[in-house]
């Protein structure tokens, strides 16, 4: 089996990808960017508020029960749990250039988390008493991000695998599902949690450009 990546084998699609990829960096970060902007030089955005009311006015046992159990399992260290499974997973197919890339991509997400949260130093939203209370900064969500850099990183490295399907969907709408738990706590504002997504998914493109400027082999054994 080859050292293998996960690109196309056409040169048309292979381009065709890059260029998507490339726009999806692009749109993400503009839009944390926008984000931030609009935290730094007003504290809050005009959507937070109304939303987070939305869901604690909605608020039931059975949706707590689902809040609290979706932000421990997206919680830092399940999400680095994962995180070193994928990699030890490559690394023992030795993939080496996968696995270098799925380390950075994932790895790298979840310390410009922190430091994201250290320059911009956001308060977390105190509009009522949360039943699982959190007390560190909140820009961008630690949870949002580092559930979408997962599923985006596993998304390009089963470019061409035959259970993409099924796996490319589940993962973002578990990164959607931890988002909405945040917000439905109380303990982010939702501008917190789309900053999350979009700093998360615009790192991982910009690893995933920065390390295929050249064409690898495909690996037959991902599939067609």
């Amino acid at each position: 089996m080859t050292n293998a990546s996960y690109w196309m084998p056409s040169n048309r699609r292979w381009r065709g990808h890059t260029r998507w990829v490339l726009i999806g960096a692009l749109l993400a970060w503009a839009t944390f960017g926008a984000l931030a902007w609009a935290v730094l030089t007003t504290g809050h955005l005009g959507f937070d508020e109304p939303l987070l009311w939305f869901w604690h006015r909605h608020a039931t046992a059975a949706l707590d029960a689902l809040a609290v159990f979706l932000t421990i399992v997206g919680n830092t260290g399940p999400m680095v749990g994962a995180g070193v499974l994928g990699l030890l997973a490559l690394l023992r197919r030795r993939r080496w250039r996968a696995a270098g890339e799925w380390a950075l991509a994932v790895g790298g997400s979840m310390l410009l988390t922190q430091l994201i949260k250290a320059l911009v130093a956001r308060p977390r939203p105190a509009l009522w008493a949360s039943i699982r209370p959190e007390t560190t900064l909140s820009f961008p969500s630690g949870h949002a991000m580092d559930t979408a850099a997962l599923a985006t990183a596993l998304g390009l490295l089963l470019w061409q695998a035959r259970a993409r399907g099924w796996v490319q969907g589940l993962a973002p709408l578990f990164a959607l599902a931890v988002g909405w738990a945040r917000v439905y706590l109380g303990v982010h504002n939702p501008s917190d949690v789309l900053a999350g997504w979009s700093s998360a998914v615009g790192w991982v493109l910009l690893v995933h450009l920065l390390l295929s400027r050249y064409r690898p082999t495909p690996d037959p054994s991902l599939g067609p």
